[in-house]
């Protein structure tokens, strides 16, 4: 089980690097656009090696995933991606990422209304917490005078994701998810690439190109690679515990390489976004 602890929280680590990779592309005057098609071009590069040389029939697909998965990459993981890195235009890096995570609560609300899903007790006490993360942050937001555009993008993005994972729920059901990984990646790359009006590597200069691998490495490829390690050693429940560091790491980071303030704001909501999470799964601790 410690594998599995160890891979989720890593994962949530190196996704944790993403706005940190954005906000530093956008001091080298790499467009939004441009970093994404990048990103992702590499990241469905790296994903092929460590899938593919591992076993290359988890890459074969059936027409009907291809579709699907074109469907999720193109119409919800493209937007969601581009809103996120358009609101790291306006606002720091750590109120896009803690606004970014307040998708658990929108999930929920989705299904519960849409999907029919039971609405639990400790689901109505997560909610009443992230809830109360959200409105430190957004206080926090509105208090520092931040561009309203940024916090706009950032909902945008919040809701563009959670739609996303409710619709690959749905949609994903029974298919192989290493594939599936795969393939939204790739149409992700895909779309941006047509999006960008090319791949974006002409003229590029060696830091640029070097923040873009990263970005590919990293908070993509490496990220959902220890996800689906510890995914299946421990399962999607504690994963989703141990993956609540994020935005912890996000704020951390923010605050070491792009020397953004911490303040009180952003710490306690932080605390109630995790805490929202981890309540609905206490539930798994009396099984052991």
């Amino acid at each position: 089980m410690l594998k599995g602890i160890i891979a989720a929280a890593l994962s949530a680590i190196c996704y944790g690097t993403l706005v940190i990779f954005g906000k530093i592309g956008m001091t080298l005057e790499l467009t939004s656009v441009r970093m994404l098609t990048l990103r992702f071009i590499f990241a469905a590069i790296l994903l092929f090696l460590f899938f593919g040389i591992k076993d290359i029939r988890q890459l074969r697909p059936t027409k009907t995933m291809l579709a699907k998965c074109a469907f999720l990459g193109i119409f919800f993981y493209l937007g969601q991606s581009l809103m996120f890195f358009r609101s790291i235009e306006y606002i720091p890096a750590s109120t896009a990422s803690l606004i970014l995570y307040f998708y658990p609560l929108v999930v929920l609300i989705i299904s519960v209304i849409f999907l029919k899903e039971k609405f639990r007790m400790s689901s109505l006490f997560s909610v009443l917490l992230i809830l109360g993360g959200c409105s430190l942050v957004f206080f926090d937001a509105f208090q520092r005078s931040f561009d309203i555009r940024g916090i706009m993008f950032a909902g945008l993005s919040v809701i563009l994701f959670s739609t996303y994972l409710i619709v690959a729920q749905i949609i994903l059901k029974n298919e192989n998810s290493t594939t599936a990984t795969f393939y939204v990646t790739l149409f992700t790359a895909i779309g941006y690439t047509v999006l960008n009006g090319g791949t974006g590597l002409a003229g590029i200069t060696q830091q640029q190109l070097a923040l873009c691998v990263a970005l590919g490495l990293i908070p993509s490829a490496l990220a959902m690679w220890l996800l689906y390690a510890g995914l299946k050693i421990i399962g999607a429940a504690y994963t989703s515990i141990f993956s609540s560091i994020e935005p912890v790491m996000t704020l951390i980071l923010a605050g070491i390489f792009l020397g953004e303030e911490i303040v009180a704001f952003q710490i306690f909501g932080v605390i109630l976004l995790i805490a929202g999470i981890i309540v609905p799964n206490l539930r798994l601790y009396k099984k052991y």
